[in-house]
C-alpha cells in the first residue's frame, strides 16, 4: 500500500546572520545610532560575557568590536558602543554613523550581523545595496 511519503531532500542555504536589518532614515541620520532588533539581540546576548551584558545597560553602553566582512580577514575591527535601553531596545553608537557615511551605507541597504563568540566581536555584512 502506497502511503504517499515524500522522501525528497532539500538543503536550505545556511544563513548565519542572526540580525538582518534594512537600514532606515533614522539609522543613517545625524542621530548616529543603529537600532537593533530585540529578537536578534536576544539570541546574541547570552553568548556575551556577563560583564558585557551588565555594562551595555549603562548610559555609555559597552565597547564592542565590529569586523566588516567586505574588508577582509586582515582588516582592523571598528570599535563602537552597544547600549540596551531601559525599554529593552538595543542600538549601536559611537562610530556607526561615521562608518556608514564613509562606506556609502544608505537608507534601504540591508545588513546582517552576528556575534563571533571566539573573538568577542560582531561580524557585519552588507547583504543588499539599495538601488535608487
Amino acid at each position: 500500500m502506497n502511503q504517499g511519503v515524500n522522501l525528497d531532500l532539500s538543503l536550505a542555504q545556511y544563513d548565519p546572520w542572526v540580525i538582518k536589518k534594512k537600514l532606515t532614515a533614522t539609522d543613517t541620520s545625524n542621530y548616529g545610532k543603529l537600532s537593533l532588533s530585540q529578537r536578534g539581540m536576544g539570541s546574541i546576548t547570552p553568548q556575551m560575557r556577563q560583564s558585557m551584558r551588565e555594562e551595555m545597560e549603562t548610559i555609555q553602553g559597552v565597547e564592542v568590536k565590529v569586523h566588516v566582512i567586505e574588508e577582509g580577514n586582515q582588516a582592523e575591527d571598528y570599535t563602537w558602543r552597544l547600549v540596551r535601553e531601559s525599554d529593552g531596545k538595543y542600538y549601536m553608537k559611537g562610530g556607526w554613523i561615521v562608518f556608514a557615511r564613509n562606506n556609502g551605507y544608505q537608507e534601504g541597504d540591508e545588513i546582517g550581523l552576528m556575534w563571533d563568540q571566539s573573538y568577542e566581536r560582531f561580524l557585519l555584512h552588507k547583504i543588499v545595496q539599495f538601488q535608487k
